[in-house]
Formats: C-alpha cells, structure tokens, sequence
C-alpha cells in the first residue's frame, strides 16, 4: 500500500511549492488541467493494459448489476452530503439557523436509515454486510474500520492547523520565497517519513497491533501538543508537526491494513473499498468538524480581544468596532479605518493572532478526543500478525495458478 501511494509522496511534498508559485503566477487553473490530461492518460493506460479478473465468488455481471444496493446509496451518498453541509453552515451562520438545523437533521436520519437499511434488507450485494461488521464482535472489521476513519482526521487537523499558524504568525510581506516553500515541508516531508520507516522495518519489527497502538499514541499526543502553539514558537512548532507527521505515516497506512485483512479473502473488495470510504469519508468530516471549530472559536475570541486591545492604544470605541470588522478584509480595509495609529494597528494585530492561537489550541484539543477514541479501538482490534503470511487463499483465473482457482 505504501508503494502504491508511491506518487502520493511526491505529490504531498512538491503539491504546496507548485501551488504557491500557479497563485502567485495567476496559471492556477493550469493544475486542473494537469490533472485532467494525467487521469485521461491512466484510464487510456487502464483500458488498454488492464485485464481484470472475474469476481472471486464467480458472479456474473448481469447479475451484479441486478443486485447492487441502489436504495442504500440513496440513503448514504445525500445524507452524508446534507450533514457536512449543515456542520459547514455553522461557520458563517448561526446555529439556531434553519439552513444549519434542516441539513444536519435530515442528513443524520438518513444515515440512520441507511443503517436500518442494510440490517433488515434482503439485497444481494449491499454496501456495508452487516455479517462483515458483526465478525468476531466487532474485533476483525468493525474496530479496525473505526481506525481508518479517524486517522485520516489527524491528517486534516494538521493540514489545517499548520497553514493557518504559517499564514498568520509567521509570513510578512518581508517574508523570503524560499522560507516561505520551506515552511510548506514539516508535514508532508513527515507523513513520507513514516510511511518509509513501516515500509522498512515494519516487516522486521512484525509486532503489528503494538506498533499500531505505539505510533497511534505518538500521533495524538503530538497532534493535541500542536495547541501549544503561539506567535512566538515557530521552531517548536516545526517540531511537533513533523514529529506528529511521523507517527501518523506509519499509523494511517497500517490501519488501512487492519482494514482490509479483517474480512475472508473472497471479500477484499468490500474491505478495500469501505477502507477507502473512511478514509475520505474521515477527512471530510475532519475539514468540516475542525473548520467550524476553528472559525467560530477564533471570530469569538477576536470580538473580544482585538477591540479591546485598539482601544488600550489609543483608539476610539467606534473605531475599534470598524477595525474589528475590516481585519479579515486586508490591509487596504484596515488603512481606511478612521484614526488607525501604528500602535493601535499593532495592538490590534497581536490581538488576531493570539484569537488564532486560541481557536488553533482548540482544534488541538478536539482532536484529542478523536485520538483516545481510536486507541481504545486499537487495542480492541485483533493481532494483525496471524494472516500476514504467504499463503495464497483466492487465485486469479487470469494469473498462473489459474488451475488452483476454485469458483471459475
């Protein structure tokens, strides 16, 4: 799985440098269109070089297709839409809003229902077997599954928490390019790190569950350390984000293991793609959970602090209230503000930072609750150590132990 993100380490590390330079250049639009033409070129590539094997259980299409569970995606795919859209209306909307309240109340029941759905239904083929997650109660799937989706929430804590400090504490107009991009590396260049370090020695170690708890436990501490970040603590901030980095390469790519080996061999599919889902499914609910976070508890702290600290340098009331709401807006806002002095411009601005660290420690915090979740289901998962062996269970028919394929 490592290997196979390959790109993916590449990605990460040189996606922020190329970033910076397309919005500085205005060809922004130009990596869209790299995309395009690369995902064109791999189903071209799949097209003509792919030659699939059949369905290890020997179901035929036709079949498949007849059974495929379309009223539970109708279930899952617009309520798990309609919860995200009511948790983001909460960044900008109050929560008493209607447009926050409807969303997340009909997208939750229809969770639900979809819940329902694949407990008492009769289809074929559903999206999540309930026999899959009841296995072993709960210990061979279930857990590791739970694990999956929340590692990716330590991801997106960082992704978010690390550009804001980069963005307000640490750039200025003085700021050199080259530390600018280099400020881009301490969690990329630490999810490689990690993922390098299981690829060599996680087969030497072997213990598995125990170097999953190990760098489960390194991954929330230094995520939920990350919200002791200030204006002031740059190098110990680089520290810790690349530090949680680490563990957190290791530790997302051996629960996706955990995941996918905890169903019988003839069920990979289901397990790779429901790994997949909570994944994405985990970092969707991560950049929804901690934006919210992140932009309520820092616009309440500012309202508080930054009026408060103009006025102490020297500015009018009135005028503090037209700076608060002219600072998200940029420096040609702030100057048109009346009686803006360099000390009370100063004050102000040390104000929203410290309302930044402030929201920042609290989307630390609350990625600590996550955390414990998932250790207390990391202990609960069964030892992974038992089916990584040799043994070949499913043989493909277009392989060459074709002869030792039992279903076609």
């Amino acid at each position: 799985m490592c290997l196979s993100d390959g790109f993916v380490f590449v990605i990460v590390i040189i996606g922020p440098v190329v970033g910076r330079y397309a919005i500085d250049s205005g060809g922004w639009k130009y990596i869209y269109w790299g995309g395009l033409v690369a995902q064109s070129i791999s189903l071209a590539a799949l097209f003509a070089f792919y030659k699939p094997p059949k369905h290890p259980k020997g179901i035929p299409w036709h079949e498949a297709i007849k059974g495929l569970d379309y009223v539970g995606s109708a279930l899952i795919i617009p309520g798990v839409i309609l919860a995200l859209v009511g948790i983001i209306n909460t960044t900008y909307k109050p929560s008493s809003d209607p447009t926050v309240i409807a969303p997340m109340i009909v997208g939750f029941i229809m969770i639900a229902a979809f819940g329902w759905w694949e407990t008492v239904s009769s289809v074929p083929h559903k999206l999540c077997p309930p026999h899959l997650f009841a296995s072993h109660k709960g210990r061979e799937f279930t857990a590791p599954f739970i694990v999956a989706f929340i590692v990716t929430m330590f991801y997106y804590s960082v992704n978010i928490i690390w550009p804001t400090m980069v963005n307000v504490f640490y750039l200025t107009p003085t700021t050199s390019r080259t530390t600018e991009l280099l400020l881009t590396l301490p969690p990329n260049v630490g999810l490689v790190f990690g993922a390098c370090l299981l690829i060599a020695f996680g087969g030497v170690i072997k213990h598995w569950k125990k170097t999953l708890i190990f760098t489960w436990t390194g991954m929330t501490l230094f995520g939920a350390l990350m919200g002791l970040c200030t204006p002031f603590n740059k190098g110990l901030m680089i520290a810790f984000c690349c530090i949680n980095a680490t563990f957190f390469g290791w530790a997302q790519y051996e629960s996706v293991a955990f995941t996918q080996l905890g169903v019988p061999q003839e069920d990979l599919g289901f397990s790779g793609g429901l790994a997949g889902m909570a994944r994405y499914a985990g970092g969707s609910l991560a950049v929804a959970i901690y934006t919210t976070i992140l932009t309520n508890t820092q616009s309440t702290r500012a309202a508080a602090t930054l009026p408060a600290a103009a006025i102490s340098a020297g500015m009018s009331p009135e005028n503090a209230q037209k700076l608060l709401a002219a600072f998200p807006l940029g420096a040609t806002a702030i100057a048109a503000v009346p009686g803006t002095t360099p000390d009370a411009l100063a004050a102000a601005s040390l104000a929203f930072q410290w309302s930044y660290a402030h929201g920042l420690k609290i989307v630390a915090l609350s990625s600590l609750s996550f955390g414990l979740l998932g250790l207390l289901c990391c202990f609960y998962c069964e030892d992974l150590g038992p089916k990584m062996t040799n043994k070949t269970e499913v043989f493909l028919e277009n392989d060459i132990n074709a002869e030792k394929n039992v279903y076609h």
